[in-house]
This record gives structure tokens, sequence and C-alpha cells, in this order.
């Protein structure tokens, strides 16, 4: 398994933790949109700590691969500024989400959900980026060997990670 397989693999997972998040928001009844009905904030950060975790450990998987791989992907400049303005765009939502969310007792859920559905928009770009620009860069300008080297050790840290 290469590093691109364990990117793909990770996005996965992002866009699965977002689906939890999402999940109370989407129910018929329960959280509702006036913002009289109870939303369970233990979960609500519960699950964004997660996401939040996830996506920095892939963060710095990303930053560990380009920081070495990053002479022979020879990437232009504005490759290099999409890929840090979307990193910055998806951070800065996140601290604004994480804000909301680990304050929120129940009241101003509408805003909880706005933030939420901008939050996904942000990290859908951010690695639909990656999938359509990025990864295909690697296949065509690291080595097979480096790129699976890069894809153990990445899963290496992972499965540290969770068994910790």
């Amino acid at each position: 398994m290469d590093i691109i397989d364990v990117f793909l693999e990770r996005h996965a997972i992002l866009r699965g933790e977002l689906t939890a998040l999402e999940a109370p928001f989407r129910q018929p009844h329960g959280v509702g949109w006036d913002d009289c009905l109870a939303l369970d904030g233990e979960a609500l950060r519960r699950d964004a700590d997660a996401f939040f975790a996830s996506f920095r450990g892939h963060a710095l998987d990303e930053d560990e691969f380009l920081a070495e791989a990053g002479a022979l992907l020879n990437l232009d400049a504005q490759t290099q500024e999409a890929f840090g303005e979307g990193r910055r765009s998806v951070g800065d939502i996140m601290k604004l989400f994480g804000a909301v969310a680990f304050t929120c007792d129940g009241e101003h859920v509408h805003r909880v959900r706005e933030l939420l559905s901008r939050m996904r928009e942000e990290v859908e770009a951010h690695l639909l980026f990656e999938e359509r620009t990025l990864f295909p860069l690697f296949k065509q300008r690291v080595s097979a060997a480096l790129l699976r080297e890069h894809g153990l050790r990445a899963r290496e840290r992972v499965h540290g990670r969770r068994s910790r």
C-alpha cells in the first residue's frame, strides 16, 4: 500500500467522521431548526474531537511526505498556493466550528449546523484538490518505492495512534 492509498483511506475516514458529526442534524425529529430542541453536546464534542484528531494526523503525514518528496514533485507556485490556501481555509473553519461546538449548550443549533455545513464544504474542496491535482502528480513524479515507503510509515503511525 503506497502513500496515495493511505491518503485515500484517510479521506474516506474524514468523510465518514463528518457524516457522523452531521447525523444529529439530519434527523427529522430531534435537533430542530428552531433551536428549541436539545442537542447532545457531549456527543458533538466527542465526534468533533475525533474528526479534528484525524485531520491533524492526516495533515502531519502529508507534511512529512511533501517535505521529503517536495523536490521530486517540483510543484509550481500556483499548486503550492492552492494547497496552502485550502489547508488554511480548513484550519480556520475547524477553529471556528470547534469554538462554537465546544461551547454549544443546545441553543443556536442552526449556527452549529451552518458551520458544520461550511466545514464539510471546505474539507471536501481540499480533499478533492488533493485527489484530482496532487495525487496524479505524486504518481507521475515520485518513485513507486518512495510512495510505498511513506505508505508503510503512515500506516504504522495510524495503527500506533489507534492502539494507544
